[in-house]
């Protein structure tokens, strides 16, 4: 499978479960995508599966795996792709935890620290 599959699959694994979350994702990587196509002129088409890592992780270059690696990562903001924390985001997120309320614990995977006390907040207006 390459990246742009795995990229397709994620989104639409995530789309079974959570719509808006998938729809969330998805214009966030298309903002991504057209920023790159006005900035540097790379197509979809033109999108590598992969670039050198050390490229990647200075966020430099686009590629496939840096674009499936956010969605693994649980990565709301998508900040692996350059995008900063916004009101509007915040304001969705707040719409998805109020709606899977139930889904979210302490053992939801993220590494997005944002996210991780948000689901403490949660967890302790329960208890």
């Amino acid at each position: 499978m390459s990246w742009q599959e795995y990229t397709v699959f994620l989104l639409e694994s995530i789309g079974l479960y959570n719509r808006d979350l998938m729809l969330h994702y998805y214009r966030k990587i298309k903002k991504f995508m057209i920023w790159h196509k006005n900035k540097y002129g790379i197509d979809l088409k033109d999108i590598p599966e992969t670039v050198e890592c050390k490229l990647e992780s200075q966020k430099k270059a686009i590629s496939w795996r840096r674009i499936a690696r956010a969605i693994e990562k649980n990565d709301f903001y998508l900040r692996r792709l350059s995008f900063a924390q916004t009101k509007t985001d915040d304001k969705q997120l707040m719409e998805l935890i109020h709606k899977w309320d139930n889904l979210l614990n302490h053992t939801t995977l993220t590494d997005d620290k944002t996210l991780q006390k948000i689901v403490l907040e949660k967890r302790a207006e329960k208890e």
